[in-house]
Order: C-alpha cells, then structure tokens, then sequence
C-alpha cells in the first residue's frame, strides 16, 4: 500500500473542528525533510524516512502534522487562522510499524493563549469522547513554567537550554542533573595555545569571533570556508559553560523537588505558589498565567479528570508551554496530546513569535504519540 493510499477523505471529526472554526486542510504525503530536522527534535529526527527529489532536496515521508500545517500558514497572509486534518504520518517504530493514521487541530496567531489553550483542551476532550464514547483522563505540564524556574535560578544559557530540551524525558534529566552535581576535576581548556586560552576564559563570544577571524586570517582561510567564526565561538562557549558549571546542592534540590511536584489540576496553582514562596523564587508572571489558563479550564469543564505533572513534558523541541496528553481506561498509551508552540514559527523563518497550539488524536493503534 503506498503513502497516499492510508490518508482517509473521510474526516470523521470533521464536523466537530469545523464547528469550532477550523478550515479544513488536505497537505502532501511528501514534505520538505529539512523543517522537520532543524525545528522538531531528536524524537522526530531518528524516526523520520528521508528520500532525495528528483532535483536532490531532501524530502520526508510526513512525520507530523504541525509542521506541515505551519508552513502552510506561513505561505499565506499569516492572519489568526484554525486548522484541521486528518490523514497518515510516517515514523520508524520498535515494534515494526511505520505509519499511523491521526486527526488533528492547529489554532494559530490568536493573541488571547489562554482562551485557546482551554478550547483546545475542551476541544481535544471531546474528540476523544466522540471517537471512544466515553471520557478521557488528561495529563498536563507547564514548559513554560519550567523555563522560568532556569531563568530564576540563573543558570547559564547553555545549561538552560539543555535542561529545556530534556524536560519530559526522565532518563536525560537526571543524567543532566547528576552532571551538574558533580564537581569538575579536569581542565576543560587543556590543549589551548596560551593566546587562545586567555581569550576563552573571559567567556566574551565577541571577543572569542574576533580572534578566530583574525587567526583564520592570518593562516589564509576565507570567511565561507567552513564554519564561520562567530558560529565556532558561540558553541564553543557554550560546550564550555556545559563543562564548566556545578550547581550546589541547594538549587540541585530545588530542581528535582518542582520535577516531583504533581497535584490535580484544582489544586495545582497553590501548591505551586506554596513551592516557589518558601524557596525564595519570583515567578509571578508564570505562575499567573498558569493559574488563569486552570481556572478557565475547571469552570468550562475541559479539565475535570486534569492532573498537573511538573516535570511533565513531550519530546518535540519545538513545545514552549502547556502540554498534554489524553489517556482512557485499558488503553496503554495516551490516545490525544499536544500543547503550545508559540517559537516554531520562529524556527521555520518567521522574524517574530507567533502563538500557536494544536493537538492530535490517534485513529489507527492503541495509543497517540505526538
């Protein structure tokens, strides 16, 4: 059976997207690979069935919607817009299977986050409910809450980033976290001519670029030739601030104490409050908008069976803020999830952010992986 031939025309929650304002989109089953390599993640990137056209861009077998849909956004006058679809995705599994058929709804450039969060998550609920006949549980967390407990800690970016990109993932967390408990015994510049080394010590990437280019200069290689300068410096200080941070024991426990943090979703905002008063942490923005989007959510009745899992994410790179999953009885894996995305734009070419969240729902399988 080829690639075409699983995408359904049937559109079986197609009335219930449409009904909520969502035009309804038809994308190729072959995509550009690239958007999927630089912005989706090493989830993605391992699983993905990448080919050469015939003028030799590398194309992908679909392995996501989000992307797709996004660059269709952008290709047109980039005002707020909801989308849905419904059709096959392709990615390398364990168990052998390759494809998967979803359905799925993107709500892209509303300015109000919290508005759509809850009418996404009331929306995902009910798609479920329409499919399966019953309710669903629903797991969340916060990234964005999680970025701003880094931010008050005041870790180096690096480490931010890092830390950003392995939240979700247990086994990558902890490994980061026991990495940074551990005192540094070695030189992380051993090897460095005495020039160089003094130059890499300050940590000034601006002054790293300059002395790079001037060195390449003077041993005859054009800016163009390989990597530019700035981009050297910048990973390399960034490799360096990796090897080089430690972390007291202090903050290392704050770390691992809010990843432990869960409560139902009514009880989640105090909790946090609570969590973050008695450590000495200001994260009143965050935890606003937190506590809005969950009030919203309880009094619409899109978050009844919610549960808040602070160390809760998905493995996509290119999440920033709320993220679920939708789980049923006697189903091993979640049959819905999603969250928001408001830097991919970003990622794919936009010069600014745009506010965007979206969520899948398994059709084919037992479980939903987004």
């Amino acid at each position: 059976m080829g690639p075409q031939a699983v995408d359904s025309a049937e559109g079986r929650l197609k009335e219930l997207f449409e009904a909520a304002g969502a035009s309804w989109l038809s994308l190729p089953v072959l995509q550009p690979a690239d958007p999927f390599l630089e912005a989706a993640g090493e989830e993605i990137r391992r699983r993905m069935f990448v080919t050469e056209g015939a003028r030799g861009e590398r194309l992908a077998l679909r392995p996501d919607f989000t992307i797709p849909v996004c660059l269709h956004y952008l290709a047109g006058d980039l005002a707020p817009c909801r989308y849905a679809y419904e059709g096959a995705v392709f990615r390398r599994s364990g168990d052998g299977a390759s494809e998967r058929l979803e359905t799925g709804y993107e709500d892209i450039g509303r300015t109000d986050r919290t508005a759509a969060d809850v009418e996404a998550l009331d929306l995902a609920g009910q798609a479920v409910a329409a499919l399966a006949g019953r309710t669903a549980s629903v797991r969340l967390g916060d990234i964005g809450l999680f970025s701003a407990l880094l931010g008050a800690l005041d870790l180096p970016q690096a480490w931010r980033r890092r830390l950003r990109l392995s939240f979700g993932v247990a086994e990558r967390m902890a490994a980061n976290l026991d990495h940074l408990a551990a005192p540094r015994t070695d030189d992380p510049l051993a090897g460095l001519d005495d020039d160089l080394r003094q130059v890499a010590e300050r940590h000034d990437e601006a002054a790293l670029t300059d002395f790079l280019q001037q060195r390449f200069a003077d041993h005859g290689h054009n800016e163009g030739d390989g990597r530019p300068a700035a981009e050297i410096a910048r990973r390399f200080l960034d490799q360096l601030s990796l090897r080089e941070t430690h972390l007291d024991a202090d903050t290392l426990a704050v770390l691992r104490d809010y990843l432990a943090l869960e409560a139902p979703l009514a009880e989640a905002s105090g909790l946090l409050a609570d969590f973050f008063s008695r450590r000495g942490l200001s994260l009143a923005p965050a935890l606003e908008t937190f506590a809005a989007r969950a009030g919203q959510a309880l009094a619409a009745g899109a978050a009844d069976d919610a549960f808040f899992y602070a160390g809760f994410g998905r493995p996509l790179d290119y999440y920033t803020g709320l993220v679920f999953e939708l789980a049923l009885p006697g189903v091993t894996d979640p049959v819905a999830g999603g969250g928001r995305y408001d830097g991919l734009m970003q990622m794919l070419g936009t010069d600014d952010a745009v506010p965007a969240i979206g969520f899948s729902v398994q059709l084919s399988g037992e479980g939903a992986r987004r």
